[in-house]
């Protein structure tokens, strides 16, 4: 099965307008992403899907692919949809790989895509166990339950289960390209809407997300103030 990395990267963020080109240690946030991507195994290609000429640009100026569909798109997943359409190859496995994740771990990008392989599943994302209580109460961090199979059961930001049987939920997806296409062609569902997750969608609809557990989750930017906390783990790792 052929599979590609697609990163969406958009410049109107709430919390932090312009974010890909933010500057993280001397080179841009989406640069960053992209670097770690390339380097997987699994994927045939990279992609960063964008609505902006200036993040356009830049990734042609690094010598990155860029797509740029046009339209209105409600979520990152819309966008790679559409994105895909232009490119010129097939693909059987699509990773959503978020463009602030400049520390992702790009071999459990590969074991997602195995995952997706090996498994009957439509969807795989990722989850780790939660650290502090604070983690498990907190709405700004989406939790998810999952069955004996490891395929997920609910999504929230709200506490769901206990702090023994729920996971944090990490924001990357490996989508068969069937069913990325169907999931776009789907409305927005009413438990999608209530907890502001999309992945909700999918389950309400009947697809099923298979869930791959790693230790710990990736260390990403959502605002400013994240960026001197990301610089100080690359320089731990030399990075």
């Amino acid at each position: 099965m052929r599979s590609v990395i697609v990163i969406p990267a958009r410049w109107a963020s709430t919390r932090f307008p312009g974010k890909p080109l933010a500057p993280i240690a001397g080179m841009s946030l989406i640069q960053r992403v992209y670097e770690r991507a390339v380097q997987s195994e699994r994927a045939a290609a990279v992609y960063v899907a964008t609505d902006d000429d200036r993040i356009e640009q830049h990734v042609r100026d690094f010598g990155g692919n860029v797509l740029r569909p046009h339209g209105d798109f409600q979520t990152g997943t819309d966008r790679i949809a559409a994105a895909l359409k232009l490119s010129n190859d097939d693909y059987d496995v699509v990773v959503n790989v978020q463009g602030d994740e400049p520390l992702i771990d790009v071999g459990n990008v590969d074991e997602l895509v195995d995952l997706l392989e090996r498994n009957l599943t439509e969807m795989a994302t990722m989850a780790c166990p939660l650290s502090t209580e604070e983690e498990f109460t907190a709405r700004d961090v989406v939790k998810v339950v999952i069955d004996e199979q490891s395929n997920a059961l609910y999504f929230s930001r709200a506490p769901i289960g206990s702090r023994e049987t729920a996971l944090r939920h990490i924001g990357v997806y490996a989508y068969r390209r069937e069913a990325l296409e169907t999931f776009v062609s789907l409305a927005q569902s009413p438990l999608e809407r209530a907890e502001s997750l999309e992945q909700l969608r999918a389950l309400q609809h009947g697809l099923k997300i298979a869930v791959l557990q790693t230790p710990k989750p990736h260390l990403g930017v959502d605002r400013p103030e994240d960026v001197a906390r990301v610089e100080s783990e690359l320089a731990r790792l030399h990075a």
